[in-house]
């Protein structure tokens, strides 16, 4: 007889990868958004086994862990957490409760399997049984959907194969769709292919996405393939967020991550393709209707170019967009871009010139190093300077 499973998760995609790992070993499944629902569930569904949420609305995991540890008819139950919270502190607490084990999100088939497993006993040994929807394509190579010239072209970079996933799921039939599991692999496909819009996982155990963007970089001669990258990690990886913002990356994709966050995600992506495209920006990029120079920081690969083109190529690029009308500027400034004399020096005239254009600016440096540096020089003393990107364009735009 088949196991039955229930599954607790505000998540409607969490639920449906849940189902489409588990379906194959005959489980039955059952499904709660909340956890009042999923109570009231457990009651009439009696399953041999609870995948609870841990952050819900209505009634969050801990207290739904609490109404189903403390109800004699549902407290043998077991019931493993899936959740983005894996503190040591919180998984104590939740052990404490009766808790069985947990699962942290983003996870993969394998690590669902081998955590609900011992309690369903839906295969024997420990070798997990393979997929038998899958092709036979070597580990690591793309996979890419129909070809078909009309779509957009994306590829998707992460190890994780719940976030290939969820973005198949997601992007459906509007994209042409490749992904590939590893950071090297991604480099290749980088390399032969020139894609409308890259998902790059910052974080990834054999090649991080932000070395794949920076060999790239190095190594290409292809036009600002930043624009167009859109950067998935963990809003709490601040250095690895700090970096990609160095190497010029503009859009985020905080896991775990929602449609709606995907859909987001791809329309700024799109967004500064088609109006990079139509004013041929080489230097500076648009955040909606607002120009951006990016001074990316020292130790940045891109560094030594926009230190060299201040006074010259950046320059000119400027004056074309106050010649279409342009009426602002943003300019961020890395950590270190302005520690060398002579590029300091560079981009104080780029300043007095922008000043002569009556260019309105705003400065962004995220560094009390470059903010007092800025502080220090007549050219650069009187203009607005943000924390952050975000907080200059909320200014503009108001």
């Amino acid at each position: 007889m088949g196991k039955t499973v229930l599954t607790i998760d505000d998540s409607k995609t969490v639920r449906a990868v849940i189902s489409k790992h588990l379906s194959p070993f005959s489980v039955g499944m059952l499904e709660a958004e909340n956890g009042e629902e999923g109570v009231e569930c457990a009651r009439k569904g009696s399953p041999d086994l609870i995948l609870l949420d841990y952050n819900m609305p209505v009634m969050d995991g801990y207290h739904t862990l609490v109404e189903l540890k403390t109800d004699p008819s549902l407290k043998a139950i077991p019931v493993v957490m899936v959740t983005t919270e894996t503190s040591k502190e919180t998984v104590v607490k939740l052990l404490k409760l009766g808790l069985n084990d947990y699962i942290a999100k983003p996870f993969t088939r394998e690590i669902l399997l081998r955590k609900v497993n011992p309690i369903l006993k839906l295969y024997s040994g420990d070798e997990i049984p393979p997929e038998t929807d899958k092709d036979s394509r070597p580990e690591g190579e793309s996979v890419a959907a129909a070809e078909d010239p009309g779509k957009p072209s994306i590829l998707a970079v992460d190890d994780k194969a719940s976030v290939l996933d969820l973005l198949r799921e997601y992007l459906g039939d509007q994209y042409r769709l490749a992904t590939v599991d590893s950071g090297k692999a991604g480099l290749t496909a980088m390399a032969k292919k020139d894609f409308d819009c890259i998902f790059l996982d910052l974080s990834m155990p054999d090649m991080s996405g932000l070395d794949v963007l920076d060999q790239y970089l190095q190594g290409s001669k292809k036009e600002a393939i930043e624009k167009k990258v859109i950067a998935m990690t963990l809003r709490s990886a601040h250095q690895d967020i700090r970096r990609a913002s160095d190497l010029g990356l503009q859009i985020f994709l905080y896991k775990p991550f929602t449609r709606a966050d995907v859909e987001k995600a791809i329309e700024q992506a799109m967004e500064g393709r088609e109006e990079s495209s139509a004013k041929k920006l080489h230097y500076l990029t648009m955040k909606g209707k607002t120009p951006i120079l990016d001074c990316p920081a020292q130790k940045s690969s891109k560094y030594r170019f926009y230190a060299e083109f201040l006074t010259t190529d950046i320059s000119q690029e400027i004056d074309g967009i106050v010649e279409e009308g342009e009426t602002h500027l943003i300019i961020r400034i890395g950590e270190g871009f302005l520690s060398k004399i002579g590029v300091s020096q560079n981009f104080l005239h780029l300043m007095q010139h922008i000043s002569d254009l009556n260019l309105s600016v705003r400065l962004v440096a995220e560094s009390s190093e470059s903010r007092e540096i800025l502080k220090q020089h007549e050219e650069t003393a009187g203009v607005p300077i943000d924390v952050s990107l975000e907080c200059a364009l909320g200014l503009i735009e108001s």
